[in-house]
């Protein structure tokens, strides 16, 4: 086990596994959860008073909705930021995702910072438990089966061309929506049909799913007046999401937005996922051996 600390603040059910799969290396403590959501070989304290002084902060994503408490759904007490400060050693390093309004309180305190959803490896690993949870969503609201559905694909990052090439192989005719068009040729190299958004209000008739992954309204009111009743609508973009909320419930459209999937549909991947980016992260900055 290296020399260093590693503290793990809130966060959803992944991170406890996010914990679970740091100690191996580190020195591991959490805080911000309730015993059943954090694995037994990680030490578990109440509250940021507790905790010893670190090497590395680990934040979840987002890191804050308002720029003062750690995002923390499983924690009986509030985490305010201030009260980590204390908690880290001179050349400590905080990682999260999403800093938002916090990055200003970090940067004010001339604290170091990393984002680790802006890594590469980070976003290839998530975007398979994201593209499964999807699916699994599309199964539990479908009334028919996957194979011979027509889906939409608005998107080919990587979570879009994960979920074209998953759906495909099961058997659904998968149309991809993207503004580039090697991104359009990629899909069809996929044995998918493309389109360029241009054409989606005059398309959306004809699909039976509808999957975003645009974070930006691209499912317009007009759209929403074109698309069947009984389709199902499934936004996976972060906030603020790619659907007009407010049209789909006048209209009356079917619409699931799935936030942080992985944290909710397969949390021990999911968290290793982010231990194996943060361990990859410490050892570019020489923070920790490989």
């Amino acid at each position: 086990m290296q020399n260093k600390t590693v503290v793990i603040a809130g966060g959803d059910l992944r991170y406890g596994y996010t914990a679970a799969a740091l100690s191996d290396k580190f020195e591991t403590y959490a805080v911000g959860f309730t015993q059943q959501y954090v694995p037994s070989q990680v030490k578990l304290l109440d509250a940021p008073a507790d905790l010893p002084m670190c090497d590395v902060l680990v934040l979840p994503m987002p890191v804050s909705d308002d720029g003062i408490f750690i995002n923390a759904p499983f924690s009986q007490i509030q985490l305010p930021l201030p009260a980590f400060v204390p908690k880290l050693k001179p050349d400590a390093i905080v990682l999260g995702g999403k800093f938002g309004k916090t990055q200003a309180f970090f940067d004010a305190n001339s604290i170091e910072t990393a984002d680790y959803l802006t890594s590469e490896d980070f976003a290839v690993r998530n975007a398979v438990p994201t593209a499964e949870g999807a699916i699994q969503i599309m199964l539990e609201e479908m009334p028919c089966t996957i194979y011979g559905s027509k889906v939409l694909i608005l998107g080919f990052g990587r979570i879009g061309s994960r979920m074209a090439q998953t759906l495909h192989a099961m058997g659904a005719e998968v149309t991809v929506a993207a503004r580039d068009v090697v991104k359009r040729t990629q899909a069809e190299m996929l044995g998918c049909r493309s389109m360029p958004f241009t054409e989606l209000e005059a398309a959306a008739e004809a699909f039976d799913v509808i999957c975003n992954t645009v974070p930006a309204t691209v499912v317009t009111e007009a759209v929403l007046e074109k698309i069947q009743k009984d389709a199902l609508i499934l936004d996976l973009a972060s906030k603020p999401g790619g659907i007009d909320w407010k049209a789909a419930q006048k209209i009356g459209r079917r619409v699931v937005w799935a936030l942080s999937l992985p944290g909710k549909t397969a949390p021990v991947t999911a968290g290793k996922i982010i231990a194996k980016t943060i361990l990859h992260i410490l050892e570019e900055r020489r923070i920790a051996d490989a």
